[in-house]
């Protein structure tokens, strides 16, 4: 398979971003930090079992739970979250866990006794038969499946170390798969919406002798030959990624100088993919990990509060909000982990009470406003014209872009 690797000199220069910009960067943060009263959270099947893991998409959530010994994957409609509607999607006496849904396609990773390792299957909950479906069968471990549309994505070691295959679950009956980064050292932990798919890449070359985590992205509209673009070349690891049309959110190392270490949150509006546009999202002295993205919105979980909280933030408005914990009169904390978001409804696992369970949130009000129509001498994307954004301007003052040169004043 012939793949092209392009690396973006802007990615390049940013390397130490957060070393050289720091506290501009803080301070603009804080400056547009709201905090509002968070959301009632709503647990979404409780349960005596542990469920964790939760994805979710329109109305539905998928979860794994932990029932008589194995894990086994669960769903969930919640048109109407006070009454939800349960389907047990697998339930044997294997192991099924991580699941991710898209619309009524759920992918899972299942242990099969019989060859002792990790497949991928799928099902979708509207089909008639409303049968499990193999979607990988190779030798080795698939895991950490991803679904969006007719493409499934997950990582394969069969080959020997950690690679990204692909299935095109079009025609269930005639699945064809494709390995898409078929390199030495590991690729793994995929994400995908839509044809595009991000995943992280330690491959040791001349400008990554360390093998630092990397983020990659591919349009895999063409599977046999995607085109590879750096999304993150920086000078320690990035992980955890997710994506969401031109945005693109992972998780960060950050190392001070006394080897101080926390996980921070950036992302990047690829709508140019050779030239993302990084964003600093979270990058305060707590670690900021596991995110997700849905449009404008990102959700992680956050230890500044001394357990795990899930926060947001909005990339139209530029403004972090909370989201869970801290409610009117709370006596009781817990650890609210592992967030997914899909339109304006988050889903976390919490463990209050001892058991993991899955609660969910509907999100509304200024917090997760959107940005319909950019005013003007918006400069800096955040929906609002105003000091910023002559800051952003004045760098660029009497800049000239024509080509030829000659022709700039």
């Amino acid at each position: 398979m012939s793949i092209v690797r392009s690396m973006s000199s802007t990615v390049l220069s940013l390397i130490g971003l957060r070393q050289v910009t720091i506290a501009c960067l803080e301070a603009m943060i804080l400056a547009t930090t709201a905090f509002s009263v968070p959301w009632k959270p709503i647990p979404v099947y409780p349960s005596t079992d542990s469920q964790e893991a939760p994805d979710i998409s329109g109305t539905r959530v998928v979860w794994q739970q932990y029932v008589s010994g194995d894990w086994d994957i669960y769903s969930a409609d919640i048109t109407d979250p006070k009454n939800p509607v349960l389907t047990i999607v697998s339930q044997y006496t294997q192991i099924q866990m991580y699941p991710s849904i898209h619309d009524t396609t759920v992918a899972w990773q299942e242990f099969v006794t019989e060859y002792e390792d990790w497949d991928i299957y799928i099902r979708d909950l509207s089909s008639a038969d409303n049968q499990d479906v193999l979607v990988t069968n190779f030798s080795g471990d698939q895991t950490s499946p991803a679904v969006s549309g007719n493409l499934v994505v997950w990582q394969d070691n069969s080959a020997g170390d950690w690679d990204v295959a692909l299935g095109d679950i079009t025609d269930p009956t005639d699945i064809r798969t494709y390995t898409l980064t078929e390199y030495s050292y590991d690729q793994q932990n995929p994400a995908i919406d839509r044809e595009w798919v991000v995943w992280e890449d330690n491959f040791v070359w001349d400008d990554n002798p360390d093998g630092i985590w990397d983020l990659y992205g591919a349009d895999v509209m063409r599977v046999n030959k995607p085109v590879e673009y750096l999304f993150g070349g920086f000078a320690n690891h990035q992980q955890r990624s997710a994506i969401s049309g031109h945005y693109v959110v992972w998780q960060q190392l950050y190392i001070d100088e006394q080897n101080n270490e926390d996980w921070d949150l950036y992302a990047a509006d690829v709508s140019d993919p050779s030239n993302p546009k990084i964003i600093a999202v979270a990058i305060e002295s707590s670690n900021a990990i596991n995110p997700d993205i849905s449009g404008n919105l990102i959700v992680w979980q956050d230890d500044r509060n001394t357990d795990w909280d899930i926060y947001g933030y909005n990339l139209d408005t530029r403004q972090e909000f909370l989201i869970s914990d801290a409610q009117i009169d709370q006596t009781v904390y817990s650890d609210q982990t592992n967030p997914a978001i899909d339109g304006t409804t988050v889903v976390w696992e919490d463990n209050l009470g001892g058991k993991m369970n899955i609660y969910l949130a509907l999100l509304s009000g200024p917090d997760v406003a959107t940005c319909a129509a950019p005013p003007l001498g918006d400069a800096n994307g955040d929906c609002v014209v105003d000091m910023s954004d002559l800051a952003e301007f004045s760098q660029y003052w009497l800049s000239c872009g024509l080509d030829p040169s000659s022709a700039c004043p």
